[in-house]
């Protein structure tokens, strides 16, 4: 066996599942050429095998060295010293059972160690398993390819992290672009995209939903959040005891909710079962509009709505004003005490309340959270919005959140993933949905949302708890979650640990190295050491989707995602435009939208 030109040296120590190697002093070069190719002796994270009869047990070269001189003056056959490898031991093969992690026969003292070849390399990478799909190359090799197990990646979670232009949109756009190039015809992604980076990349693949999107236009009810949540938003309420004001608001909403629970598209609900939190339409404009007449009326006869004395314009008509435009009636100035119109409501509490509740309904940022009159149960229900995102002819749904105020990222992302966690839970067993057809959601920019401590600017921490019941839960509804961050060490430690599979590009953070560091099996942290270093575009893939712990190389690609930097050098240079239309930046801040010019 020493004579094979894959020979590399002996065992010279053991200690557990760690090896020592001593390598051959016949191996006079660093770079041996075996079977016409050219291999690199002692690369971090390269293979090496160990025969023992029909069994051949693997490991990963996790240090590399040579001792001192000084110590081998005596013995003129070493000039240089004493090379050796520090190798850890992460599977077998037994004949042509094909290869496995973890080890039955451990290798001792004197046993031979041989460099991986690109045959061994396929043996120990390949698959037969319908559930893996190729992602892209393996780093050691540009003919092997790198495999990811879909059902394990869905079902026990994971990450995607990686350094500002480390390829990380790009690996993205490529693993999903494998998930759903037609091995898995009924597969179903949901993509949240903050920064409308998908739109081009995704193209073939996606249906995108976009604010103001005239085709597809992005609509999440508000009435999905429970009354704390919603009132977090509109009123800044931040206790959990409700006050006066809230309680008068609540029986409102519940009174436009019994209204409608009757005469649900998705099924009639009865009174005695709707609470303040039931997920049942209603219209907020209306609300506003009821409790601004009641808060503000005079009336012919005292304590009697139905007599409000509106003040009439130039053709004696009531000014009623408008609930659909946020118009507020007029009533005339009360008389005295003894003549009418009389003042319908004495306790005025509700003023400053109504006054937000205008503001956040007319504030065009959030028409896609508020102007929602469709979805009033009947013409619209939940039913419609999950058919939309989830029953089109494209694998991948792209929710694009580029328009959401940062201020309430948290809540929106938190409530899409409500919506669709509840849905899936409750509907596990029907055919064509849940557990029937697994969802696969994608949250880009996740440290923006999912912060470490469950905290943002306005919302507190509501993403982080609904998405981490999924990371928590979901894999028994159908339901996977696949968290993408260039500073995993913001992320939300919760949701973090529960990602099963890591695909780590180029980190330069300590910080961050640690995480990935932490998540390593089989003590190979110092791979860890080698995440500075990757090319953009490498990764290092390690956790349950992968048989061992990978170097990936990912196809770069074609359309690429919206993300790239600007280019100083070029636009600097550019002399086109003398008189940039400031204006229009202004407009499109006041009118908060965006258009291209």
């Amino acid at each position: 066996m020493q004579s094979e030109v894959s020979y590399l040296g002996i065992i010279v120590r053991v200690i557990g599942s760690k090896l020592f190697v001593d390598i051959s002093e016949d191996l006079l070069s660093s770079t041996p050429i075996i079977r016409g190719k050219l291999y690199k002796v002692g690369q971090i994270g390269s293979f090496v095998k160990v025969p023992l009869g029909s069994l051949n047990v693997y490991g990963i070269v996790t240090m590399v060295g040579s001792n001192p001189i000084a110590t081998v003056m005596e013995d003129s056959s070493f000039p240089y010293g004493r090379r050796w490898l520090e190798i850890q031991l992460i599977g077998e093969s037994i004949g042509l059972q094909g290869f496995q992690r973890g080890v039955s026969i451990y290798p001792t003292i004197d046993d031979e160690v041989h460099i991986v070849t690109d045959k061994d390399l396929k043996e120990i990478h390949a698959t037969d398993s319908p559930s893996a799909v190729s992602i892209g190359t393996l780093a050691s090799s540009d003919s092997l390819p790198a495999y990811i197990d879909v059902d394990k990646l869905l079902s026990r979670h994971g990450a995607i992290i990686g350094s500002t232009g480390s390829g990380k949109s790009n690996t993205v756009t490529s693993i999903l672009r494998s998930l759903t190039s037609g091995l898995f015809p009924k597969s179903k992604i949901i993509l949240i995209d903050p920064h409308s980076e998908y739109h081009t990349a995704l193209k073939d693949y996606s249906k995108v939903f976009s604010i103001d999107d005239i085709t597809n236009p992005l609509k999440i009810p508000f009435w999905g959040l429970s009354y704390n949540e919603l009132a977090l938003v509109l009123f800044d309420k931040k206790q959990a005891a409700d006050t006066a004001q809230d309680i008068s608001i609540q029986e409102k909403i519940l009174e436009h909710k019994f209204g409608i629970c009757d005469k649900l598209k998705s099924g009639s609900i009865a009174k005695e079962a709707v609470t303040i939190d039931s997920p049942i339409p209603f219209n907020l404009k209306k609300v506003w509009y009821d409790l601004y007449v009641e808060e503000n009326a005079t009336v012919d006869e005292k304590q009697d709505i139905r007599t409000a004395a509106y003040i009439k314009d130039g053709s004696d008509n009531d000014i009623i004003g408008s609930w659909e435009n946020l118009v507020p009636p007029q009533f005339k100035a009360p008389g005295t005490s003894t003549l009418s119109p009389f003042i319908y409501k004495t306790n005025k509490i509700l003023t400053s309340y109504l006054n937000k509740l205008q503001g956040k309904l007319k504030d065009n940022r959030l028409s896609f959270l508020f102007d929602v009159d469709d979805f009033d149960g009947e013409t619209l229900d939940i039913e419609d919005l999950l058919g939309s995102w989830l029953n089109h002819d494209k694998p991948i749904t792209v929710l694009d959140l580029g328009g959401v105020p940062f201020e309430i990222m948290d809540m929106v992302v938190g409530l899409i993933s409500k919506i669709l966690f509840e849905s899936s839970f409750w509907g596990r067993y029907i055919p064509g949905f849940g557990r029937q057809r697994p969802i696969l959601m994608v949250f880009e920019e996740a440290h923006s949302y999912l912060p470490r401590g469950g905290s943002s600017a306005t919302v507190t921490g509501y993403a982080s708890r609904s998405v981490r019941r999924i990371c928590k839960e979901g894999r028994k509804y159908g339901i996977g979650a696949l968290v993408v961050s260039q500073r995993p060490s913001d992320l939300d430690e919760t949701i973090l640990s529960q990602c099963g599979t890591f695909i780590a590009l180029r980190l330069s953070n300590t910080q961050d190295q640690g995480i990935i560091n932490a998540a390593l099996p089989d003590n190979l942290g110092s791979i860890s050491e080698l995440l500075p270093s990757l090319r953009t575009g490498e990764a290092i893939i390690v956790g349950e989707a992968v048989k061992i712990p990978s170097r990936v190389r990912l196809p770069l690609i074609e359309p690429r995602p919206d993300s790239g930097d600007p280019e100083p050098s070029k636009a600097w240079k550019d002399v086109s435009v003398e008189n940039p239309q400031f204006n229009k930046a202004i407009e499109f801040w006041r009118k908060q939208k965006v258009e291209k010019t």
